[in-house]
């Protein structure tokens, strides 16, 4: 019998290419787009769609919280213009603390997933990378799919999702009980190995029966012109997101190749790599009109392409199995 998994990569705002992938798979699917898989992984932006999404809210109202609030969470949507103001805001990245609060972002997020709603209300196996900074470890949120697992069962939903898309520089850490939690995109901003290994490892599953989908946010390559030269500083390397984008995109290739080394043809990867006047356009934190509609284009491109295989049909006929983690929480 098929297990399906999806898993939805890391990317700031760029996440809307992701959750407009899966409106347009929804939509076509006929139902929720979560009730077509067994298993559903997300870091950062990815991990917070992957708890509403698991929490029975649909792709398109998921989609259009995050047009709605997008601007709200990346307030400062264009960069500063002007040599004196380029240094001035350079100063404050490298001297000042995160460039926003989170405020906004923890709104959008109890907007999606509900205020207390607990991680255990899920209705999918759910599977949320984070670091734990107070620790030094990786953390690894999950539903009880596995026996003795329980230990995020009571834990909010919303702090969760707080704690996967706590990006350095960019928000806070977020706080869950006595713990300090970064963003995962700093272990698996492509959480594609994990959800495979905990299917396989953790929900019985054989990997011959496993069927995974993951999508991206417009990260499947990234790489310098020559002209550059091979002198980049601190200032070079963090000009137009280069250095996270340089991680992001090799991290996603690296496990790209291992996960299609052991599925086959029962993996499928839906991303796109933008041109490179789109890639100086597309940062994680740019939510303006302009590159909001190179997104949904993006998106609706990369719909397209996959639409009408076999392997999506196949993907959006599954029904998942029923779960009944709702019922541990009066235990």
């Amino acid at each position: 019998m098929s297990f399906n998994i999806l898993s939805l990569s890391g990317g700031g705002y760029r996440g809307l290419f992701t959750i407009e992938v899966l409106a347009r798979l929804e939509r076509q699917a006929g139902k929720p787009i979560g009730q077509c898989f067994d298993l559903i992984a997300g870091t950062s932006i990815g991990g917070i769609i992957a708890i509403g999404l698991a929490m029975d809210k649909t792709a398109k109202e998921i989609r259009e919280t995050f047009l709605e609030q997008g601007a709200a969470i990346f307030p400062k949507g264009e960069p500063a213009a002007g040599w004196i103001a380029r240094k001035v805001a350079q100063y404050k990245f490298y001297t000042g603390g995160p460039k926003y609060d989170g405020n906004a972002l923890r709104a959008t997020i109890e907007k999606i997933v509900g205020k207390d709603t607990l991680f255990g209300h899920a209705h999918t196996r759910l599977v949320v990378p984070a670091v734990n900074m107070t620790k030094g470890s990786v953390q690894i949120f999950k539903t009880p799919h596995s026996s003795g697992v329980v230990v995020d069962l009571h834990r909010k939903a919303a702090d969760i999702a707080m704690a996967t898309s706590a990006a350095p520089t960019f928000f806070p850490m977020a706080k869950i009980d006595n713990s300090y939690y970064a963003d995962g995109g700093l272990v698996a901003n492509s959480p594609d190995a994990c959800a495979l290994h905990e299917a396989v490892h953790f929900c019985d599953q054989r990997v011959s029966d496993i069927t995974l989908l993951s999508v991206g946010t417009t990260t499947t390559g990234f790489s310098l012109p020559a002209s550059l030269g091979p002198d980049l500083g601190v200032v070079e390397w963090m000009k137009n997101e280069r250095l996270i984008s340089t991680v992001m995109s090799s991290q996603q290739q690296i496990v790209d190749f291992m996960v299609e080394h052991q599925l086959h043809d029962r993996y499928l990867r839906i991303d796109t790599r933008p041109s490179n006047e789109q890639i100086v356009d597309l940062g994680l934190d740019l939510a303006t009109p302009a590159r909001r509609e190179t997104l949904l284009g993006l998106a609706e491109g990369a719909y397209q392409r996959v639409a009408g295989s076999p392997f999506i049909e196949r993907v959006l006929a599954h029904k998942r199995a029923n779960t009944d983690f709702p019922s541990l929480l009066s235990k």
